[in-house]
């Protein structure tokens, strides 16, 4: 029997190479590198591989940023890339079944959904209180260990599966120590010092405590979970400014920008906080068994955390301990330079700690430790090397003479490549704004790209603002666009812009970008632009006075259906949302994702955004190909539909009309379709709409980590259902109602608008640009009584 009969299709390394979508030397490095890459098999002379050992192998692997093509999502894997190619992967069709029969099925959404439902069954009331937490600050780290063992230390993961399993009637208490034993002999092994787990040691499990069920539950959990269970750690302990993580998108945003050609050699990070910086760089890795990764070690609470997250993305990282105090490298280690430095360290932090070594661009003041953490990323990068720090807004314009000296000198070496200013409220735990800086080895260059996002963002909390997916991609393209020197997309036009060292000497070598991209530029209003303003403004207030006519010949039929205890209650029943409709999630970031959105798609995707004041607005900035929307056919929405907000801002719920019919909506909705017979869309709408209803679904959302209403919640929403025409009347009257506040709404936009022109065309002129200038070099009148810090006097 040969091997190909025995163990399914075999390829060469050519063929790998081919399904893979890379280059056979790519092949051909994966085995010299990696002692775990397949062992190779001879049939007829020839060295070839099994090709379901292949996939399961390359399944680890992702396809790093620079290498995907436009149409695949941020998670895909070279194995998936094999399964597309044999027509395996996400609903393509399937040409070569033998082949296919080989390969281990894999199905990324389904592994994200029994991820999410275990955290939140992990995350209930119940399982806290069955395993003797008081609170989930107590509860959390015991997720965390296991979560961490899960997928970073595969020996320990299995002897626990084997006591729990082994041994039915373990003692809950005997299984939490060895939960907190094994974690900490690893970090140990790995250098982390580790003090135990005292909230391990302080959880008294009752009766109700189950281990084998605990550990199945865990095995359901992606990697990602644990930035999950991290940012919920945080949330309940509050965390201080200095200890709170990194927020997702400025993640994303840095690991992006830093490393624009792919993520490979030595990255470090000096500050690690929950190593979330470290482990967005090793995901976007396609080979992180061969990356040398190294933080610092600040305190032993966030090595042990920056440790075990990036244990869980299969890299152990060295430890960089320089005694607490802030200093330039200076070699002594013997090691080769960073290629990549990610780092968030504590703003305007005043340690009192900061050497006086040998300080390339000038000693940092004892006052703030700013400029002693630039120059200290800097100090670490070996040629070529790259760097993203987040910094706070005064250190980009901070008088402070030693400070802006350290700034001149960084700008004249050349080492400041790019600044953006990030929107305000983005960090928990401080209201100070930030900026990304972006720094290089020195070198010759003319001039520093400046961006201005403090527009970008949205408020998902009274306190909090957060970056989206189409805001990072933004911000990735400006960046590509002035670094070569290309032309700007026209949406970042006003907040991008590349400025001479020149001008930025002139303006006392100032780096804040608000200086210099000016998001409150317009275009020059005319008399005709005023005349279409005005036009605009009589027709919405037409259509406003036709809406107004309409809903007082409605009101009267409100009157007729009784209010309150007026209204037949014998004529309505209660029922279930369920009942009534179906309820069907969007399509999961792996189908459909932001990097897939074109201004020339074909189809517009609906998202959260979209829905205002019950209706849809919008879709035109959101557009897939034909291409993409045809695997997601069972995505499109027909009129008459409801759509729901399920994730962040839980709620706004809006109908379906026939200008939005065939188009997708985004893995953030929930989509209420094929309505039973004896129901009107409208009238759910309306239910769907009411204070009470909004608070019930609000308060599903908020027993998740993160709030989201799941599908099987929304079919719960109690619901009270009149005959058919009483529905149709409140939903004709309600509706009218929607389309009178549109038209004001309308009213209001034009006449904002009209306003604007005619005032620029009134009052005249543009308010210049960059007015002010301040002292080109040396101190301010204000600091010269410090200046003589400078010479060190």
């Amino acid at each position: 029997m040969s091997a190909q009969s025995r163990g399914g299709r075999l390829v060469s390394r050519a063929e790998i190479a081919e399904l893979a979508g890379v280059r056979p030397s790519a092949v051909t490095n994966w085995e010299r590198r990696h002692g775990s890459f397949p062992q190779e098999l001879r049939e007829g002379g020839r060295e070839l591989f099994r090709l379901a050992d292949i996939v399961r192998w390359l399944d680890v692997r992702r396809v790093p940023s620079p290498s995907r093509h436009p149409e695949e999502p941020a998670d895909i894997t070279f194995g998936d890339r094999v399964r597309a190619s044999l027509g395996q992967y996400e609903g393509a069709s399937a040409p070569d079944q033998a082949a296919q029969s080989a390969v281990p099925a894999r199905n990324s959404e389904q592994e994200r959904s029994r991820s999410r439902q275990a955290l939140s069954e992990l995350l209930e009331r119940e399982m806290q209180e069955a395993w003797g937490a008081r609170s989930p600050a107590a509860y959390l780290p015991l997720l965390m260990c296991l979560t961490f063992l899960r997928w970073g230390a595969e020996e320990e993961w299995a002897a626990l599966k084997e006591l729990a399993e082994g041994h039915p009637s373990v003692v809950p208490k005997s299984f939490i120590d060895e939960v907190g034993q094994r974690t900490g002999q690893w970090l140990q092994k790995s250098g982390v010092a580790s003090a135990g787990w005292p909230a391990l040691q302080g959880l008294e499990p009752g009766p109700a405590a189950d281990a084998p069920r605990l550990l199945a539950l865990v095995a359901e959990l992606g990697r990602e979970a644990f930035r999950d269970l991290l940012d919920s750690f945080a949330n309940v302990v509050a965390v201080g400014s200095r200890e709170a993580f990194t927020p997702k998108a400025v993640v994303t945003l840095l690991s992006e920008l830093v490393a624009t050609e792919g993520v490979s050699g030595r990255i470090s990070d000096p500050y690690p906080r929950g190593g979330e910086l470290l482990a967005a760089m090793v995901a976007a890795s396609s080979d992180a068994e061969a990356l040398t990764v190294s933080m610092g070690v600040t305190n032993p609470s966030m090595a042990r955390m920056a440790a075990m997250n990036l244990a869980i993305h299969g890299v152990s990282p060295q430890l960089e301990d320089h005694g607490g105090a802030l200093q330039p490298a200076d070699g002594s280690l013997q090691q080769p330079g960073a290629n990549f430095v990610l780092a968030n360290p504590p703003f305007n932090a005043d340690t009192g700690r900061i050497d006086s070594g040998n300080w390339r661009y000038g000693p940092p003041p004892a006052s703030n430790d700013n400029f002693a953490w630039l120059q200290h990323v800097l100090s670490t990068l070996g040629p070529g090397g790259r760097a993203g720090v987040i910094m706070a807004d005064n250190a980009a314009v901070s008088d402070q003479p030693r400070e802006r000296a350290i700034r001149r000198a960084m700008v004249e070496d050349g080492v400041v490549e790019c600044v953006l200013a990030l929107p305000p409220q983005l960090f928990s735990g401080t209201a100070v704004s930030a900026c990304a800086w972006f720094l290089t080895t020195p070198s010759d260059r003319a001039e520093v790209h400046f961006i201005n996002a403090r527009e970008l963002g949205e408020m998902v909390s009274r306190t909090r603002r957060e970056l989206s997916p189409d805001d990072v991609r933004l911000l990735g393209e400006i960046h590509r666009s002035l670094r070569d020197g290309t032309a700007l997309p026209d949406d970042a036009r006003r907040i991008g812009r590349s400025v001479a060292v020149e001008e930025i000497k002139e303006r006392g070598h100032s780096l804040s970008p608000v200086d210099y991209v000016s998001v409150g530029t317009y275009v020059e209003a005319t008399p005709e632009k005023t005349e279409a303003a005005r036009r605009e403004l009589d027709l919405a207030q037409g259509d406003a006075v036709t809406r107004d006519e309409e809903v007082r010949s409605l009101w009267a039929r409100a009157e007729a259906l009784g209010y309150g205890e007026n209204r037949r209650p014998g004529d309505w029943r209660s029922v279930l949302l369920g009942e009534l409709c179906s309820v069907t999630a969007g399509p999961s970031p792996s189908l459909l994702n932001p990097k897939m959105y074109s201004e020339t798609g074909d189809v517009p995707v609906l998202l959260p955004k979209h829905l205002r004041n019950r209706r849809l607005h919008g879709g035109e900035d959101s557009k897939v190909s034909k291409r993409v929307a045809l695997r997601l056919e069972r995505f499109r929405v027909s009129e008459g539909d409801i759509l729901c907000s399920r994730t962040g801002t839980v709620g706004p719920v809006a109908l379906v009309g026939s200008e939005e019919g065939g188009h997708l909506y985004s893995g953030n909705l929930l989509r209420l379709h094929n309505f039973k017979l004896g129901v009107d869309s409208r009238f759910v709408l309306a239910h769907l709409s009411l204070p009470e209803v909004q608070a019930w679904i609000k308060d599903r959302a908020a027993m998740t980590t993160v709030d989201s209403i799941k599908t099987s919640a929304m079919k719960q929403v109690p619901v009270s259902l009149p005959p058919l025409e009483v529905q149709r009347r409140i939903g004709d009257l309600l509706h009218t109602l929607d389309r009178q506040i549109e038209a004001h709404h309308r009213v209001a936009s034009a006449a904002e608008v009209a306003r604007e022109e005619l005032a620029m065309l009134l009052v005249g002129g543009v308010a210049s640009r960059n007015t002010r200038r301040p002292t080109p070099d040396g101190p301010s009148n204000l600091d010269r009584s410090t200046a003589k810090e400078i010479a060190g006097e």
